[in-house]
């Protein structure tokens, strides 16, 4: 079997893995090899693989109804019931919820939503931010120049902010894209893709005092520091701050494709009829998986094990070799290696050691382990990661 032939060279190959079937934080290859998954699929497993509760609800839908399309029919019940536990979760008087597919499909959707509810065109965002690959959200992008490479030209209006930089977001709004031009600020709570990075309170206060006295929607993506990955339910809510909009994706459906934006009614009703839609937005399979989610979540007390599980790590891994820092909130964990150790090596190293890991930052390891995982997982995962940095 060699399907890597088939995949285009743009898309990035860490490994040559073949998985036959996984479970829990679990992968076996086709030659029956076990891995210890630290990655959940870039944190969309939240659940684990293959969650008994979510594919138990998914297969008895499967018998109901696969795909209600919106704009043709009312909504089925999965999709009603979804609304309802997201209300209880999501920042407060965020009450109205618009389904994606996707995380870079909620980045396009909360754009128009800012432009059309402001009637203004300029974006402000962080350097360092990750949020999509499709053209609008790519543009939002500044953690890797290969995320943009070949693509110009992007969407005009966007201007970076330095992410911990009170005088550098003053100076671009004073001299760059003034409050009367700009629709809204973007940014992760926690940078991911630039190595686990929270941004610090006061910045974050700062700016949603200039949004809201300006009319500039304050956009938080959540899609991959959200949906119970820190031991929130959302980033946000260390600051205690609330954004006018709010992405998320990953998490939130255990692997299956569902995103969204969530924001107050009054911005929502300030969109034209016809301006948002999609195929297969709400897909009564995703958002069956997202409702059982949100339940294991909460019957099995993750966002408290995704706490337990994290400090331990952290606790654990400041003795191990080659690691000069580590940025820990919940399950959400940043490594950054000694410099003179490519990164790469120690993750094509790991799968000798039944270890599944992927980077972020300039030369960092990140962990985004299902939020299920227990004291012995975490155990040998300590062990097959210092036979790991051993190695160099």
């Amino acid at each position: 079997m060699n399907i890597i032939k088939n995949i285009p060279r743009g898309v990035i190959k860490n490994n040559l893995l073949i998985a036959s079937h996984a479970k829990g934080c679990w992968v076996w290859d086709i030659k029956g090899n076990q891995y210890l998954d630290m990655t959940s699929g870039i944190g969309a497993l939240s659940t684990g693989h293959s969650h008994p509760k979510v594919i138990n609800r998914v297969k008895k839908q499967l018998d109901k109804i696969v795909h209600a399309q919106q704009n043709c029919f009312l909504s089925h019940t999965e999709q009603e019931i979804l609304i309802n536990k997201l209300v209880g979760i999501l920042p407060n008087g965020h009450n109205n919820i618009y389904f994606t597919n996707s995380g870079t499909e909620s980045i396009e959707n909360a754009i128009k939503i800012a432009r059309m509810s402001t009637n203004k065109p300029n974006i402000i965002t962080m350097n360092g931010g990750f949020h999509g690959r499709s053209l609008g959200a790519m543009s939002l992008c500044s953690s890797k120049v290969s995320y943009k490479k070949g693509f110009q030209p992007l969407l005009p209006g966007v201007f970076f902010c330095n992410q911990y930089n009170i005088e550098s977001f003053n100076n671009i709004i004073e001299n760059q894209t003034s409050p009367d031009e700009t629709c809204a600020v973007i940014m992760e709570p926690i940078l991911g893709e630039k190595g686990i990075i929270q941004l610090p309170k006061d910045f974050v206060k700062h700016i949603r005092k200039i949004c809201t006295e300006n009319n500039i929607k304050l956009i938080f993506d959540e899609v991959q520091c959200g949906s119970g990955r820190t031991g929130k339910w959302w980033a946000s809510e260390y600051w205690d701050i609330i954004p006018d909009l709010m992405t998320f994706a990953k998490g939130i459906g255990s692997g299956f494709p569902i995103g969204g934006v969530s924001g107050n009614s009054d911005v929502f009703d300030l969109m034209s009829k016809n301006s948002l839609g999609g195929t297969y937005n709400g897909n009564a399979i995703a958002t069956s998986a997202s409702i059982a989610t949100i339940d294991t979540i909460i019957e099995e007390n993750l966002l408290n094990n995704a706490n337990i599980m994290g400090d331990k790590i952290k606790k654990e891994l400041e003795s191990f070799p080659h690691i000069k820092e580590i940025r820990q909130h919940g399950l959400f964990i940043g490594i950054d290696i000694e410099k003179d150790i490519n990164v790469n090596n120690i993750i094509k190293e790991a799968i000798n050691n039944n270890l599944l890991l992927i980077t972020c930052g300039d030369n960092s390891i990140r962990l985004l382990p299902p939020l299920i995982i227990n004291e012995k997982e975490v155990e040998i995962f300590f062990d097959s990661f210092y036979k790991t940095l051993n190695k160099f």
